[in-house]
């Protein structure tokens, strides 16, 4: 049962990540700037699962300041910029390629470096494809007339580095998923609001009026980022990782591309080519046999850093 309620949890993760990413890819044809989209994306989930995060309070002191830094940097404010800058430069097809279908890579090279974890020859099959398929885009990039397409796979590749740190984190944490998400936002709303005032990031809803905001686009906003992305996507995804293990969650990502992709078509009329078509389908492929998820014998991967027990 717990096995079900996590590949449940990870469908749910799946449906949401296309919202957000399609969010991301409406954010950069709007008025609204990055600044706005990640204000929607943080401040409902933050005054949502604050009283969860006090109640967990002791448990968060308990955690190593390394572990919470990865949190916050991997799924919070830094991931989001960088990953709605990209969004700016490239359609969404590529962005939720490179971002959740070049996750496992990212996870399983944390785990070989840091935690000294072996890889099985299944997984290494897997993540050979994942990087063709990173190669394909990468040379679809080189050979595009606008360099802004490259720049964007850069930082979609940043971002999905990103997510895997926080994916490990996470993990080794052991913290309850709605006060881990409560947290991140907490701490994300905080530096966002100290940035805009500090004149670091522009914010269109902090230098118009209320009365001229874009409303219709903002309540969008709101309810894919901060409700969809921000609690419930929050929530499914970091159970998934206490029930299926990180790597295995991080894999089962591969459907998310083609979910995001089929939805842009009718949403943003974006056609991918065919070659990022066979990027595509190399990631997806790459990923989901990474994963392990057709392997009768679960060997997902398990990190626990000796230096660390978690008191949660």
């Amino acid at each position: 049962m717990d096995m079900v309620s996590g590949y449940l949890a990870m469908i749910a993760t799946l449906l949401l990540w296309s919202g957000f990413f399609l969010s991301l890819r409406s954010g950069a044809h709007s008025e609204l700037l990055t600044a706005d989209i990640a204000l929607t994306r943080f401040v409902i989930p933050c005054l949502i699962l604050l009283p969860l995060v006090y109640k967990a309070r002791q448990q968060i002191i308990a955690v190593p300041k390394r572990y919470l830094l990865g949190m916050f940097i991997g799924s919070g404010l830094p991931y989001l910029l960088v990953a709605g800058t990209g969004m700016t430069f490239a359609p969404v097809s590529d962005g939720s390629a490179l971002v959740p279908g070049t996750l496992p890579l990212f996870v399983s090279g944390i785990a070989v470096v840091l935690f000294k974890q072996p890889l099985s020859s299944h997984r290494i099959f897997g993540l050979i494809l994942v990087m063709i398929g990173i190669g394909t885009f990468l040379a679809q990039s080189f050979s595009h007339a606008d360099s802004q397409l490259l720049q964007g796979h850069l930082l979609f590749l940043i971002g999905s580095a990103m997510w895997a740190t926080f994916t490990i984190c996470a993990r080794v944490s052991n913290l309850n998923p709605l006060a881990a998400s409560g947290l991140i936002a907490l701490m994300s709303t905080i530096a966002l609001l100290l940035v805009i005032l500090g004149g670091g990031l522009d914010s269109y809803l902090y230098t118009h009026a209320v009365s001229e905001w874009p409303w219709e686009q903002l309540s969008g906003h709101l309810m894919l980022q901060g409700v969809g992305a921000g609690v419930i996507a929050a929530f499914t995804y970091l159970h998934a990782i206490s029930v299926l293990g990180a790597e295995r969650t991080a894999a089962f990502g591969a459907a998310t591309p083609a979910v995001a992709t089929l939805l842009a078509i009718p949403v943003f009329a974006e056609q991918p080519t065919p070659l990022g078509w066979l990027a595509l389908s190399l990631i997806c492929v790459g990923s989901l046999i990474a994963s392990n998820i057709l392997m009768k014998k679960d060997t997902s991967l398990q990190y626990q850093p000796p230096s660390f027990k978690s008191k949660a």
